[in-house]
């Protein structure tokens, strides 16, 4: 019956004495021990590589190598090892030295009893499983004190990180809070809250000195609008409910109008709305602007329909003379223009009027009473553009004695007209629009930001799309003034106004009382004209015939009769007529008349001149009366 706690552990022996190598194994063997034995060192240290042995007997005196270099060996691939060493008498000196290479015991030669071997044994593998438990105990104790350092760690790292958001947290919600302080102190409103029981619990400043006290604990309809009894316009159930009311309303004490919005509030352990918060803001100016504005625009649509309504037939809108069909259309978007706060832009060949249309549109426009600034854009040097538009203060530079408005600033509340705005450079582009869209802008030798309440109306000769492909014009600047836009037809597309156009500058120069008229070759040469200078050249050459007797460029197309009479127009008496639709049907008939005699009364020939239909010149002989 074996002696340890542990007979089925694996002994290797090595000794190169056969007899003793194999008593020591009978003996071991019988004990329950499993047993491997080596007769030299190398094969010793073969079967320590294959099979595993849990303890060493060994010998120190071997032949090839001795007992000392396998310990060496062993200590050093296997420092779990134990190993005992088995020496004979005489060699001691060897079992201390292999004591010191870390040998665990030693037992002399020759050995008389197995047991004092097999008590060696078996004391020194509790040795090893000890230590080796101890050692891995203590790997473990190391661990698991690095795993729970490390999570203490961690945890105070979480906690310092904590804290620090709390105090972050803490530090911004007071910062929230003295910032709301200074909002609900300077609010011009009304801010109070009230409890499910119609109780006020908050007052801001501005409701306690509108209501003369701070009246917490009272109930809102009778400090707030002096009813007995909750309010028939109270949205307190419908709070309580969770929803947040908009509503309008007129106070009953004061009259005012005002705008509240209601919304619930919650206590932080209760998700139910506890009761109501309200912010009322008085609206009452606001609201008389807007029941204003209202009858404006009823008046202006009332305006709008009565002039559409007088526009057919007509042959002038305002101060733009022309009834034909392209100028009825111009007519008609110069109205939606009027109607519109938009920005509007107006095409159109020089001469043709652009100004006339811009001032219309201001004049119908609720903006008619105030200032229409007209501005030529290329006339204005570039050194002085920026002073002429945001004008400029005392000693702002050179010569710059006195302040001086811009344009914008005497435009303001009323109509800015850019008349050829294309020549406007990009630099003065960029701060234009940064003013007309609500940017503002600083007058020279300033520091203060205006800024203008104004509607822009431009005019330009040039195709503003091609520029602004080519670079030359800034695409935001078009399309912020690009919204209405109007094209003007060049005289040469409207021939029928001629002679409305003529009649019309006749009545500007024509003495006291008296009609003055142009020959009848006169006026067909100017009808067959194309007029590139528009409606300005054709003001400029009935200007010089009345005041010269010649227009240059007709004397080539007039006949030679023409030319032989005097050129001057007769004064001649209006016949009895008083109005101007009498004065034209009485031109309008005399200059067919006329016509009629110089062709021999060949109508098809006269209508033709006359750039009219048979039907229609037949029409009108006979409303006439020609003969």
């Amino acid at each position: 019956m074996g002696l340890c706690d542990q007979p089925s552990a694996t002994v290797l022996i090595i000794d190169d004495e056969q007899l003793i190598r194999q008593s020591i194994a009978t003996y071991l063997e019988d004990s329950g021990f499993s047993v491997l034995e080596a007769a030299d060192g190398p094969s010793g240290m073969a079967l320590l590589a294959t099979g595993h042995p849990d303890i060493l007997l060994l010998d120190l005196r071997m032949p090839e190598m001795d007992g000392l270099e396998v310990l060496a060996g062993t200590t050093r691939d296997y420092p779990e090892m134990p190993v005992i060493v088995v020496t004979g008498a005489g060699v001691m000196h060897d079992a201390v030295e292999a004591l010191r290479l870390g040998a665990c015991d030693f037992i002399s030669k020759p050995i008389i009893d197995m047991a004092i071997l097999e008590n060696a044994v078996c004391q020194a593998l509790e040795r090893s499983r000890l230590r080796i438990e101890n050692r891995r105990y203590r790997e473990y104790l190391e661990l698991e004190i690095q795993r729970r350092t490390r999570d203490l760690q961690k945890r105070s790292d979480d906690l310092e990180l904590s804290n620090r958001r709390l105090e972050t947290e803490m530090a911004e919600r007071r910062r929230t809070e003295a910032r709301l302080a200074e909002v609900i102190a300077i609010f011009e409103g009304f801010i109070y809250t009230v409890d499910a029981d119609y109780r006020l619990s908050f007052m801001n400043q501005r409701l306690i000195d509108h209501v003369g006290a701070d009246a917490l604990g009272r109930c809102c309809h009778e400090t707030l609008y002096g009813n007995p009894q909750p309010c028939n316009w109270c949205r307190l159930p419908q709070v309580l409910a969770g929803e947040t009311v908009r509503t309008e309303l007129q106070g009953p004490r004061d009259g005012r109008w005002y705008h509240g919005i209601y919304s619930p509030f919650t206590h932080a352990d209760d998700p139910t709305p506890a009761g109501c918060q309200a912010i009322v803001m008085d609206i009452h100016d606001r609201k008389m602007a807007e029941e204003t504005l209202k009858a404006s625009e009823a008046s202006l649509r009332s305006e709008t329909l009565r002039l559409r309504s007088t526009l057919k037939g007509t042959d002038r809108f305002g101060n733009i003379i022309g009834k034909s069909r392209a100028m009825h259309e111009v007519y008609e978007t110069i109205l939606r223009a009027a109607e519109s706060h938009v920005n509007v832009i107006i095409y159109g060949a020089s001469g043709t009027g652009k100004e006339l249309v811009a001032r219309t549109i201001h004049e119908l426009s609720p903006r008619g009473s105030r200032p229409f600034v007209a501005v030529n854009c290329g006339a204005i040097p570039d050194n002085l553009i920026e002073s002429e538009f945001f004008g400029h203060h005392k000693g702002a530079f050179t010569g710059a004695d006195r302040d001086k408005p811009g344009f914008l600033t005497v435009a303001h509340g009323g109509t800015l007209f850019l008349d050829e705005v294309g020549e406007i450079h990009q630099n003065m582009q960029v701060k234009l629009l940064r003013a007309i869209e609500g940017g503002g802008f600083t007058p020279i030798g300033s520091r203060a930001v205006q800024y203008p309440d104004i509607r822009v109306i431009a005019a330009t000769n040039r195709d503003l799309s091609h520029q602004m492909a080519s670079g030359k014009f800034r695409a935001d600047f078009f399309y912020r003034i690009h919204i209405i836009p109007i094209e003007l037809p060049p005289l040469k597309a409207r021939k029928e106004d001629i002679p409305l156009l003529i009649h019309h500058f006749l009545q500007l120069y024509e003495a006291q009382g008296r009609f003055l008229s142009i020959p009848q070759s006169v006026m067909a040469v100017m009808l067959g004209y194309d007029w590139p200078g528009n409606v300005r050249e054709l003001q400029n050459a009935i200007h010089r015939y009345l005041t010269l007797g010649r227009i240059d460029f007709l004397d080539a197309a007039l006949p030679p009769t023409a030319k032989e009479t005097p050129p001057l127009p007769s004064a001649v008496a209006v016949d009895g007529a008083t109005t101007l639709a009498d004065a034209l049907a009485t031109f309008e008939a005399d200059y067919i008349r006329r016509r009629l005699q110089q062709q021999q009364w060949h109508r098809s020939k006269v209508a033709k001149t006359l750039g009219i239909d048979r039907r229609t010149l037949f029409r009108k002989i006979k409303s006439h009366g020609i003969e």
